[in-house]
């Protein structure tokens, strides 16, 4: 990829990890709707599917819309259970490093830290991803 090149390149979970999420929602909906587990009663029955499917749809469209995009003069951050969106210049990122258990970050120039969220890479995969993009992108405007 040439330096003037300005494709997008998108870090989000593989299809098959939002695939499992979705079963796994859909058939926590159909064995709650049956049986309650733990000796609940039955009376709290509508109380605990609508806390699972209000949870669980947040999951759902967390997995789906949770990524990180790579351009050549910015990188765009989403993600809902993080309450992260937003984008950062590429001017403004100073480093990315990562610490087994805590995940990677990015440092900025003003001495801030920004955390990373789980896109499907482990943490030193996702860091040196990023940082192949600094260098790859380092001088462009």
């Amino acid at each position: 990829m040439s330096k003037a090149d300005n494709s997008v390149k998108i870090l989000r979970p593989q299809i098959g990890v939002r695939l499992i999420i979705v079963v796994i929602y859909l058939a926590g909906i159909a064995l709650l709707s049956f049986h309650l587990p733990f000796n609940i009663p039955e009376r709290y029955k509508p109380l605990v599917l609508t806390c699972f499917v209000i949870g669980g749809a947040f999951a759902v469209v967390d997995i789906f819309l949770k990524r990180i995009a790579l351009q050549n003069d910015r990188i765009t951050i989403v993600s809902l259970s993080d309450y992260v969106s937003r984008t950062i210049p590429r001017a403004d990122i100073e480093s990315v490093t990562w610490e087994k258990g805590c995940g990677a970050s990015m440092k900025l120039c003003d001495g801030k830290w920004v955390r990373l969220p789980n896109v499907g890479l482990n943490a030193q995969g996702l860091t040196n991803t990023i940082r192949a993009w600094l260098k790859r992108t380092e001088g462009v405007t």
